[in-house]
C-alpha cells in the first residue's frame, strides 16, 4: 500500500491558498489539529490546539471526539510510544525552541500546528503505533484522566533523570567497552553486514537532508526577497509616472506599476507555498533521520545488553569451574556459584530474546521507512518541479501583458 502523501496531514485555515484540505491518512483515522490557542504570558506561557479525531478503529469508543491538548502532551505521546516500542520509527516531533516560544510569533506558532499534525497524522498510520492504548489515550482522555497521566509522567521522568543512576551506567557501559576491546569482541563485530551498510546509509542521509532544508530556507527567503523588492520597484514607478502629469509616460508607468505588483503577489505566494510544500517536507525528512537513528541505537544498546550479558556468564563459568576444581571448599559455596550461573544465563537468555526481538522489527521497519520515504520525497520533488514551473509560467504571463499594455500605450499615444 503506498503512504499517505505529506499534504494529506495539512488543512486549509483560510490563510494560505496552497493548504490541501485534510484527507484520511489511513483507513481508521482522520486527525485535525487546530485552533491554536496562546495561554499564559511570558516564559509560562504555551499554546493549545483542537485536536479533533475521527475513527473507525474498533477501540475508539466514539467515531467522533475533540480534545485539547499543548505541546508537552504530544511529546508525552513520543516519549511514551518510544518506550515502549523498542527497534519502531516513531515519528518524530518539531524541535523545542525557547527563543520562538518566549516570542509566540503567528508564523511560528502555525508552523508548529501543522507538524504537530503531521506527527500524529503519522503515528495514526503506522502499522502498530496505531493500535497503541497511548495514542487512544491522547486522542480520547478528558481533562481529569490526561491530567493524571502527565503527572504521573513528569515525576516518572524526573526519577529516570536523577545524576546517581545516570553516572552508573557510564561507568558500566564504560567496563563493557573496556572488556569488548580486551577479548577483540566489540558489538559492531556481530551485526549483520548489510544492516551497517543501511546504518551508515542513514547517517550520512541526516546531513545531506539538513544541507537540503538549508537550500530551501535560501530558496524561499530569495523569492520573498523578489516580491519586495518588485513591490518597492512598482511604487517607485508609480511615482516616477505622476510627474507626468498626463502625457504617455504616466501611462507606461501605470501600467508597470500594476504587472510588477501583480508579479510580487506571485513572487510572495510562492516563497509561503515553498515553506509549506517543501522546506516543511524536507525539514519533517530530516527529523525523521533522527527517528530512525533513536531506533537504531535501541538495536545497539540491546546488543550491548546482550554482550554483556554473555561476558558476564562465562566470567560467571570460569568461577564456577575454579571452584569445583579446589579442594575442600564448602558445597554451600559451589551451589551458591551454581545458582548465580544459572541466573546469568536467564539474563542471558533474556537479553538474547530482546535483541533479536529488536532486529527483526527493525528489519521490517527499514524496508517500509525506505519505500515509504523514497515515495514520499519522490512526490514533493515532483510537485516542487510543476509548481515552479507553474510559478515562473504565470510571472511570465504577467510580464508579457506589461508589453502588450506598453505597446497599447504607444499606438493610443501616437
Amino acid at each position: 500500500m503506498d503512504p499517505p502523501p505529506y499534504e494529506s496531514v495539512l488543512q486549509d485555515h483560510g490563510s494560505n491558498n496552497f493548504f490541501s484540505p485534510v484527507t484520511a491518512v489511513s483507513k481508521e483515522f482522520e486527525i485535525e489539529v487546530a485552533d491554536p490557542v496562546k495561554q499564559g504570558e511570558s516564559v509560562a506561557a504555551y499554546v493549545s490546539y483542537k485536536v479533533r479525531t475521527k475513527t473507525t478503529h474498533v477501540k475508539y469508543h466514539a467515531p467522533f471526539n475533540e480534545v485539547t491538548r499543548r505541546f508537552r502532551d504530544f511529546a508525552w505521546l513520543h516519549d511514551k510510544l518510544v518506550e515502549k516500542n523498542k527497534g519502531h520509527i516513531v515519528p518524530p516531533l518539531p524541535e523545542k525552541s525557547a527563543v520562538q516560544k518566549y516570542q509566540m510569533a503567528t508564523d511560528f506558532i502555525e508552523q508548529r500546528r501543522r507538524a504537530l499534525q503531521v506527527f500524529v497524522n503519522r503515528v495514526a498510520s503506522h502499522p502498530v503505533l496505531k493500535d497503541s492504548s497511548e495514542l487512544e489515550t491522547f486522542l480520547q482522555a478528558n481533562e481529569e484522566h490526561w491530567m493524571l497521566e502527565i503527572a504521573k509522567w513528569q515525576a516518572e521522568t524526573s526519577a529516570q533523570h536523577r545524576p546517581v543512576s545516570a553516572a552508573a551506567q557510564w561507568f558500566k557501559n564504560l567496563q563493557h567497552s573496556a572488556q569488548s576491546l580486551v577479548s577483540g569482541r566489540a558489538d559492531e563485530m556481530q551485526e549483520d553486514a548489510e544492516y551497517i551498510k543501511i546504518r551508515d546509509y542513514i547517517n550520512s542521509l541526516e546531513g545531506h537532508l539538513t544541507e537540503a532544508h538549508r537550500q530551501a530556507g535560501r530558496l524561499l527567503r530569495k523569492e520573498a526577497d523578489l516580491g519586495a523588492a518588485l513591490t518597492e520597484f512598482a511604487s517607485a514607478a508609480e511615482l516616477l509616472g505622476k510627474q507626468d502629469n498626463e502625457g504617455p509616460m504616466r501611462v507606461a508607468f501605470g501600467c508597470l506599476y500594476t504587472r510588477a505588483n501583480e508579479v510580487a503577489a506571485l513572487s510572495r505566494m510562492r516563497s509561503e507555498a515553498i515553506a509549506v510544500e517543501f522546506a516543511a517536507p524536507l525539514k519533517e525528512f530530516a527529523r525523521t533521520i533522527k527517528s530512525v537513528q533513536v531506533a537504531m541505537a535501541d538495536r545497539a544498546s540491546a546488543l550491548s545488553a546482550y554482550s554483556q550479558a554473555k561476558s558476564d556468564l562465562d566470567s560467571k563459568k570460569v568461577r564456577l569451574a575454579k571452584f569445583r576444581g579446589t579442594p575442600g571448599l564448602k558445597e554451600d559455596k559451589i551451589a551458591e556459584t551454581e545458582r548465580d550461573v544459572n541466573e546469568a544465563d536467564q539474563r542471558l537468555r533474556n537479553a538474547k530474546l530482546g535483541y533479536e526481538t529488536i532486529r527483526d522489527t527493525m528489519r521490517e521497519e527499514l524496508n517500509r521507512f525506505q519505500k515509504e520515504r523514497a515515495a514520499e520525497m519522490s512526490a514533493v520533488l515532483r510537485d516542487f518541479a510543476l509548481a515552479q514551473a507553474h510559478s515562473t509560467a504565470e510571472q511570465a504571463k504577467g510580464w508579457g501583458e506589461l508589453l502588450r499594455d506598453l505597446q497599447q500605450a504607444a499606438v493610443g499615444g501616437s
